[in-house]
């Protein structure tokens, strides 16, 4: 049987990526970004980023990036295509709403599905004229103004995005904005401010909570930017060498930001076998290397409270669970049915067709583990045009032998367009 060995560097982060290009436009002057993910998602941000008026080259290895100021973006003259993006499509509708520019964004047949009056509610109290499809989705129109009022922000659902196209507004507004997150959710952007010495307050309320304070308008002075590795991606690799025998695989130049590899603890729960170095810190960010060696997993319940921690992980962490002893409950995954598919089905689905004992009750899923299922006759994986889906059943794939067959793993370059590249890296018969 395959096996997972070797040493590779995964690609850059994707949430750091389309906040540095973000980023990188707002300040004033030329902003180099090294190990940009120039995944599908990615160059969305891009090229809209492009149609508002932002010069972007690419120069060997590196993206050039010439801002224009927070106030800075530019009538486009056609609609703003964010394809499958989420975070290109909402953290831009808060960039732009504080620029006095109107803007139309649309989306693929799935991003059109997806809401945005969780961001644009919020956008619409500070003065933003917003149209949107069906009062929730793309394709929508926006109105922005330099003079939004500038206000407090009670976020009532745990949203990275919300958080952080909000704080793009605020970047441009005169006033006091203040922005309080009742459940913590990643801080790639707070970090890359701190990085930029972007002033602001940040206080802890409780353990869960957290207020976040800017006072603009704002000068971002330039500054380079390095984007670590991607450990979502990496979650991929690090699964898929803990359930394969003889595995033991190093991954370099991770991100190891704590809101990012909480995916890492619950394996270590489930028995894996993993090894964190610390080794530099790079653009406000700490990286290091992950070692990991095959290792027998156990079932665990995983709280809802960890589901803002771990929303981009929950397909790999279900293939872990089928390959664990016991029984898997994971609870809470309400915001897995607003993902790029509904993420709930597309993994109990799958699952069961294989011959797992799955089940799904409400915003729970519980993986009951059985006898090492044999897969005699080809499976057909539906990815519903997943990325996340097609990559987590691909590693799955290593221990069948091929006798998955993945619908659709085009769509796998929506996020790591070197997916299969690197897996190849690591593979050894």
């Amino acid at each position: 049987m395959l096996k997972l060995k070797g040493s590779i560097k995964i690609s850059g982060d994707k949430s750091i990526s389309h906040r540095a290009l973000i980023f990188a436009s707002l300040c004033t002057g030329r902003v180099k970004i090294s190990n940009l993910l120039e995944s599908d998602d990615v160059m969305r941000t891009l090229k809209i980023l492009t149609k508002l008026g932002i010069k972007i080259v690419k120069r060997d290895k590196n993206w050039l990036v010439f801002g224009n100021g927070t106030g800075g973006y530019i009538q486009p003259n056609q609609a703003l295509q964010c394809g499958n993006s989420g975070t290109t499509s909402r953290l831009l509708i808060g960039a732009v709403s504080s620029n006095p520019i109107k803007c139309t964004f649309i989306g693929d047949d799935s991003l059109s599905k997806r809401p945005m009056s969780r961001l644009t509610l919020y956008l619409e109290k500070m003065g933003a004229k917003i149209e949107l499809t069906k009062k929730d989705y793309l394709p929508l129109h926006i109105s922005g103004d330099m003079n939004l009022i500038p206000m407090e922000h009670i976020l009532q659902k745990a949203s990275a995005q919300v958080k952080s196209a909000l704080i793009f507004s605020a970047l441009n507004l005169r006033g006091k904005t203040k922005i309080i997150e009742t459940k913590n959710t990643r801080d790639h952007t707070e970090k890359l401010m701190e990085y930029l010495k972007i002033k602001f307050k940040k206080e802890m309320i409780t353990k869960n909570s957290t207020s976040i304070e800017l006072s603009g308008p704002y000068e971002i002075k330039p500054r380079d930017i390095n984007v670590a590795s991607d450990p979502s991606s990496a979650a991929f690799f690090i699964v898929g060498a803990l359930i394969i025998p003889k595995s033991n695989i190093t991954l370099k130049n991770i991100a190891l930001n704590k809101t990012r590899i909480a995916f890492i603890d619950v394996l270590k729960k489930m028995g894996g076998k993993i090894k964190i170095k610390k080794t530099k810190t790079i653009s406000g960010e700490d990286v290091g290397e992950i070692n990991v060696t095959h290792s027998l997993l156990n079932g665990i319940k995983i709280n809802a409270s960890s589901s803002p921690y771990l929303i981009d992980e929950y397909p790999i962490l279900s293939v872990a669970a089928s390959q664990a002893k016991g029984i898997t409950i994971m609870r809470g995954l309400s915001e897995l049915r607003h993902k790029e598919s509904d993420r709930i089905k597309s993994i109990t689905s799958n699952l069961a067709k294989i011959g797992f004992h799955v089940i799904s009750k409400k915003d729970d899923i519980i993986i009951k583990s059985t006898k090492k299922i044999k897969v005699k006759n080809r499976v057909k994986i539906k990815t519903y045009g997943d990325h996340r889906i097609a990559m987590s059943f691909s590693i799955l794939n290593l221990l069948y032998e091929n006798k998955l067959i993945i619908d659709n793993e085009s769509c796998i370059s929506i996020s790591y367009p070197d997916f299969r590249k690197h897996l190849e890296m690591l593979s050894i018969l």
